[in-house]
């Protein structure tokens, strides 16, 4: 009953009839909402003092929600008292801090902060930090979209909390009974914290394989080009052969005679003339089966570029 009567004596910093300051303004006894408010508090003390713990707190955990940190603070303290008496540290821990950051805001805003306020900020500045000192605390960060997470066999809850756990090995399950369920197992020691987060799932990569396009000739190109100037060359020689024909007939034509000598340059350079068709006439042809050969024996493959998927 000590711990009832710490909560009682606390909970009567809302049922007092004195004036209360919320967000600002000024409340009386007289204003229907505050009334209302005290009203559900002295429900919960009923029951907490009936030795129905979970029956106040279902009471007094809506009642806070409603009035919000600033407002409820003092809601929130005894909050915390009752989540030790049932054994809930991660909350009671949750409602110590809220409650005495909001003592510590009101302080610096210039607000009033009485001497019952200010022995329940020492108490709950002992309790946290005892907790803080006895207990292991487990992170679990946030996760998106948002997840329930069970630490051991306790309610689940919403990730993006602080459990506080006796130093040992604990269970972690994000999203328990789901398809999506994933345990993960910690050891925490006394003091420490443990930080948790849920595994990012691998992004699923479709690969897809780049080609690029390949040509494969039969033999190098410099083949038809040497060969084509070979061929050039070759009509340069018949072209030459042919001139020297001309000119030894245009000199020769109108001499009545001829002597031998001037008879056997001519012919010469006449035969000179037809026989260097043959080099060229070669070459054109080489140079053509060449151009069908690379032509015909050329082939188009698609090869897969190396080190380049997504």
């Amino acid at each position: 009953m000590r711990r009832v009567a710490a909560v009682v004596f606390s909970a009567a910093l809302l049922c007092a009839p004195a004036r209360v300051h919320a967000a600002g303004e000024t409340q009386t006894e007289d204003d229907p909402e505050l009334a209302q408010y005290r009203e559900r508090f002295k429900q919960g003390l009923d029951r907490y003092e009936a030795n129905d713990v979970a029956g106040a707190l279902s009471y007094w955990e809506p009642l806070y929600r409603d009035l919000g940190p600033a407002r409820g603070y003092r809601v929130g303290y005894n909050l915390a008292r009752a989540y030790e008496v049932v054994g809930d540290l991660s909350r009671a821990a949750e409602r110590y801090a809220s409650f005495l950051d909001e003592v510590k805001q009101r302080r610096e805003a210039g607000k009033p902060v009485d001497d019952v306020v200010a022995a329940d900020e020492t108490k709950a500045t002992t309790r946290l930090e005892s907790i803080t000192r006895e207990r292991g605390r487990i992170h679990v960060a946030p996760t998106t979209p948002p997840e329930s997470v069970r630490v051991d066999q306790n309610e689940p809850r919403l990730a993006g909390f602080v459990a506080y756990v006796a130093p040992g090995a604990h269970d972690v399950v994000f999203a328990p009974g789901s398809p999506r369920e994933h345990a993960m197992h910690v050891t925490v020691r006394a003091g420490d914290v443990v930080e948790v987060a849920l595994p990012t799932p691998p992004v699923e990569r479709h690969e897809q394989t780049v080609y690029r396009d390949e040509v494969h000739h039969p033999f190098s190109l410099s083949w038809i080009v040497a060969f084509g100037a070979a061929t050039l060359a070759g009509g340069g020689v018949t072209g030459y052969a042919y001139g020297n024909a001309l000119i030894l007939h245009d000199r020769y034509s109108g001499q009545p005679t001829l002597s031998t000598q001037q008879k056997n340059d001519y012919d010469t350079a006449r035969s000179l003339a037809y026989a260097s068709w043959a080099l060229p006439a070669t070459l054109a042809v080489v140079t053509l089966a060449l151009v069908v050969w690379y032509a015909t024996g050329t082939k188009h493959t698609r090869a897969p570029v190396v080190g380049f998927r997504f």
